[in-house]
């Protein structure tokens, strides 16, 4: 994730206004042809996992018998103990 991470940031770094706005042709995974501008591709990038993600949230309960709450805050907080202080 660091590493695309950082590639993004350095690709979004160097894009120009004008290479933001340009239009982008592609094919969505049905086989049906898209256009947009680059600067609405890499937000759609930005936003995409979080779609799923609530998507699978609210299905979860329905589907699990016992569900720990979807809370990502809490997921770093179990998995990095370090990051449990007092304040």
């Amino acid at each position: 994730m660091r590493t695309i991470n950082r590639w993004y940031l350095n690709y979004v770094r160097e894009l120009t206004s004008g290479e933001l706005e340009e239009m982008i042709d592609f094919r969505f995974t049905d086989g049906s042809y898209g256009r947009m501008r680059r600067e609405e591709m890499l937000a759609h990038v930005i936003v995409h996992s979080a779609s799923h993600r609530g998507g699978i949230g609210a299905l979860l309960p329905e589907i699990a018998t016992t569900s720990e709450r979807d809370v990502f805050a809490g997921y770093l907080h179990r998995t990095e103990p370090e990051r449990r202080r007092k304040l």
